[in-house]
């Protein structure tokens, strides 16, 4: 719907007509600034949650990579092999998914 215009040549007039108008622009505005600050506030708590996730991310990498078996003898088997190879990997798809999100982030922000 939008709100009434405001015109300059009403305002030397003060009319209560003119009063009310100016009160639902300024309650709009005050609204808009209200949501605005409810924004930021979020953003910034998106933008903290996401390097908390980050760093998870890195963290839980870091520990895929350096898993190992303790064996039982004198080698691995070779699923124990495949599982620590897999692992690897896991880690390895994970951190460059997390490098290409941070390049993202680096280039959009």
């Amino acid at each position: 719907m939008g709100l009434p215009a405001l015109e300059f040549s009403d305002c030397c007039l003060d009319s209560p007509h003119f009063r009310e108008t100016l009160k639902s622009h300024e309650a709009e505005l005050d609204k808009t600034n209200k949501f605005i600050k409810e924004l930021i506030k979020d953003g910034k708590s998106l933008i903290s949650a996401l390097k908390n996730l980050s760093s998870a991310k890195r963290k839980f990498a870091d520990s895929l990579n350096e898993f190992k078996f303790q064996c039982i003898g004198d080698a691995e088997t070779d699923d124990e092999m495949c599982i620590a190879r897999s692992l690897q990997e896991f880690a390895a798809v994970l951190r460059n998914l997390e490098d290409e999100r941070s390049r993202m982030v680096s280039v959009l922000g």
